[in-house]
């Protein structure tokens, strides 16, 4: 990713490669990493980097388990 600390919207949608509604799904999920900063939805992107580690390592954990 980028060296910016915060993505819009669209921003992180592109970096992900999946839609902006499929962002706005996640940004309602418990756990996925969103600042609200002066009316804006950014997200920090070490973070979401962070997140992302954990997807897969669940991931993995779940095939092992299977």
């Amino acid at each position: 990713m980028e060296n910016k600390m915060l993505l819009s919207i669209s921003e992180a949608a592109a970096a992900l490669g999946i839609s902006r509604p499929s962002i706005y799904r996640l940004l309602h999920t418990e756990d996925f990493p969103v600042v609200h900063l002066g009316g804006r939805v950014l997200i920090p992107t070490k973070q979401l980097e962070d997140w992302i580690d954990a997807q897969v390592r669940n991931v993995k954990g779940g095939e092992a388990n299977a």
